[in-house]
């Protein structure tokens, strides 16, 4: 939820935008307008992206306002109906059944099954992996403008994880973690387990398997996912990962808190530009980098044709680990 009593209407979640185009005079008036719970045309601009809960030096969670505006005013980038339809997609009707557990225990989220091969490799060797419908985070329906799917579907989401008695899960996807580590608590929502990302998961690997890891001695960029929004703080994890599999993160312009989405969260309203798309990829190039890393499948998915037209490669990280392994 948004808490008022921390927003200042300073305007930087608005100036900061990479898509909004705002000077922060004109920011400061469309934050004021959402505060007092007007129209703006912010509602029928944003993209969901998530970038202003970064942006905002408070915390005072702006996107939250945003997404009060849009169903107060009917500013949703989808109908009433494809939202509906979209929630029944993920819906479970079977009571969940978790699998016996083995350590590590991952949650996979519905990518186990649309990307198994990113589910391979000694990162995975022995684990247990939580898939499916049950363990749907929704996460996805706050890029449709809508929080109250999550807020319905979220308690029980939690309820199945906890079912598999595990006492640390570690998330896969980014939006999965986002839920655990961000949301939830928001919400109010308890949890026993410790959650943990794949990056600090994939650090610690590395660092108690360094006999077993060959650095690859190449340049990067890393494409940030937009749900790292909730999360910025583990980019010091991505740091020490490149670190230990020997690779350069080259300094770019679209990085860290000025990164371009991939083009996901433009769907909702229409085809994803595909000038935003290439003028992330041409800086990455321009920068030197020789491969982009991803850490959220649906980025290589959505970057993979503007990727493939200018002959740059696209790699998911935990293929990069799987690289580096003698």
């Amino acid at each position: 939820m948004f808490e008022r009593e921390k927003c200042e209407l300073c305007g930087e979640c608005l100036a900061n935008c990479l898509y909004l185009g705002y000077d922060l005079e004109r920011a400061k008036a469309e934050i004021t307008k959402l505060y007092q719970g007007e129209a703006s045309e912010v509602l029928e601009r944003c993209i969901t992206c998530f970038g202003c809960e970064e942006y905002c030096p408070n915390q005072a969670h702006p996107f939250d306002l945003i997404l009060e505006g849009m169903a107060k005013h009917n500013k949703k980038p989808v109908s009433p109906e494809m939202i509906q339809m979209m929630e029944a997609r993920y819906l479970s009707d079977r009571p969940y059944q978790p699998p016996h557990l083995s350590e590590p225990v991952i949650d996979g989220c519905v990518f186990y099954k649309t990307h198994p091969h990113l589910f391979q490799g000694p990162l995975f060797e022995g684990a247990t992996i939580l898939r499916g419908r049950p363990v749907f985070c929704y996460v996805l329906f706050l890029h449709l403008g809508d929080r109250e799917v999550l807020e319905r579907r979220a308690p029980q989401v939690i309820a199945n994880l906890e079912r598999s008695g595990a006492k640390e899960i570690i998330f896969f996807h980014d939006d999965c973690y986002a839920l655990v580590h961000n949301l939830a608590p928001r919400m109010g929502i308890k949890m026993s387990f410790s959650a943990l990302h794949i990056l600090e998961y994939i650090r610690r690997w590395l660092e108690e398997n360094q006999e077993r890891v060959k650095p690859l001695n190449i340049k990067i960029a890393y494409q940030r996912p937009c749900a790292s929004r909730y999360s910025p703080e583990k980019d010091k994890e991505l740091e020490r990962i490149f670190e230990l599999v020997g690779v350069e993160r080259v300094k770019r312009k679209y990085d860290r808190e000025r990164a371009l989405c991939c083009g996901g969260a433009f769907l909702a309203r229409g085809n994803p530009p595909r000038e935003i798309q290439e003028r992330n990829l041409e800086d990455a190039l321009e920068a030197g980098a020789e491969e982009l890393v991803c850490l959220c499948p649906i980025c290589m998915d959505m970057l993979s044709g503007p990727a493939q037209e200018l002959g740059f490669k696209l790699t998911h990280i935990v293929e990069l680990v799987n690289r580096t392994v003698i």
